[in-house]
């Protein structure tokens, strides 16, 4: 059986959980390819580029 202290602690990761789901923006859908930018091949392009270049230009 559960304490109080315990309850207080599920209700409160629930809280934490929900709020971050709330907080997150959805992420693009990706596919395959080659980058557009670097040419190397990407399992995961977004809008044409790779995660390195994304970072590297600052692309959303």
């Amino acid at each position: 059986m559960a304490d109080e202290i315990d309850l207080a602690q599920d209700r409160e990761e629930i809280a934490r959980v929900d709020a971050i789901r709330r907080a997150t923006k959805p992420l693009e859908p990706g596919m395959p390819g080659e980058c557009d930018l670097c040419g190397e091949w990407s399992g995961r392009l977004v809008r044409g580029a790779c995660a390195p270049c994304r970072d590297k230009w600052r692309l959303p």
